[in-house]
């Protein structure tokens, strides 16, 4: 099987798995074991963090994450990054379209709201958007960042979205399954992204853009000498 095809299939598998989880979070059972993970985690709360707990919420809202993944594609698109840009575009929109999507189907009620210290931002719980957005944008990071720095950048998109997960608990209006879900709506997208680039007319019709984008420039550097 080829790569990309072993990429899709990896996705889907990824994807029925997380609507399987969302599903099961809604069990009886299960919403027991969640409500009293947020109670203990209650207990944590002090000023100092739950300030914190808030700026890493709003740093991955969904408006930031609508900004960043059609910022970032373009960017990489004015550097002639074109295959980059389309893979971005596809990670960070599709991470978002995935969340919203499984939130949809599987219509998870909220934590209760004697736990909130935020108003959710919808009656959805999962899977979390926010931590889709931080799972996301440090997925995109990984994928752009080549050389022995990719490590680094893996460590700090995994603190992130580690922060921002807990964030979300922390806060109240997530169950921690939510919050798994989020980032693996964010591994789901950027699965089918590396894919999609990869099949063959994608991959050709990139490969040519890129192509003529490197020509231009040597063509522009010779007329400026």
């Amino acid at each position: 099987m080829t790569s990309y095809r072993n990429k899709l299939v990896s996705g889907v598998v990824l994807l029925v798995a997380l609507a399987g989880l969302g599903f099961a979070a809604k069990t009886p059972a299960m919403t027991r074991t969640d409500i009293s993970a947020n109670e203990e985690v209650a207990t944590w709360r002090d000023g100092a963090l739950t300030t914190l707990a808030k700026v890493a919420t709003h740093a991955a809202s969904s408006t930031v994450g609508v900004a960043l993944a059609l910022l970032i594609p373009a960017v990489l698109w004015l550097l002639h990054r074109r295959r980059d840009a389309v893979r971005t575009l596809l990670a960070m929109g599709g991470a978002l379209a995935v969340a919203f999507a499984v939130k949809m189907a599987v219509s998870e009620h909220r934590p209760p709201s004697r736990l909130w210290v935020i108003p959710p931002d919808n009656a959805q719980s999962f899977p979390s958007g926010h931590t889709t957005v931080a799972a996301a944008f440090a997925l995109a990071m990984v994928m752009l960042v080549r050389g022995p720095l990719r490590g680094l950048v893996a460590l700090a998109g995994l603190v992130l979205t580690a922060a921002v997960a807990f964030a979300r608990v922390y806060l109240g209006v997530h169950y921690v399954p939510d919050v798994i879900g989020g980032a693996v709506s964010a591994v789901v997208a950027a699965v089918l992204a590396c894919a999609i680039v990869e099949l063959p007319p994608v991959r050709d019709r990139l490969d040519a853009l890129e192509g003529g984008s490197r020509g231009r420039g040597r063509h522009a550097g010779r007329r400026g000498r």
